[in-house]
């Protein structure tokens, strides 16, 4: 099967934009949720020094 060299090209360059589409779709994901994380741990950091308090635990009875 003698495939054309233009079309190799081709199939080269597609290929290439996907791999690069799907790096670039998981770096951002990744920035986004880390982006998320750091405004949280922001936000709880300014909540505690206002003088909030995490809720404790909630403890069960034991039961015998």
């Amino acid at each position: 099967m003698n495939i054309d060299n233009r079309w190799i090209v081709l199939l080269a360059i597609a290929t290439s934009a996907a791999v690069g589409a799907v790096f670039a779709s998981r770096s951002r994901r990744r920035h986004r949720r880390n982006r998320r994380d750091r405004e949280g741990t922001t936000e709880l950091h300014s909540w505690e020094n206002e003088g909030g308090n995490v809720a404790p635990a909630a403890v069960s009875p034991v039961l015998p």
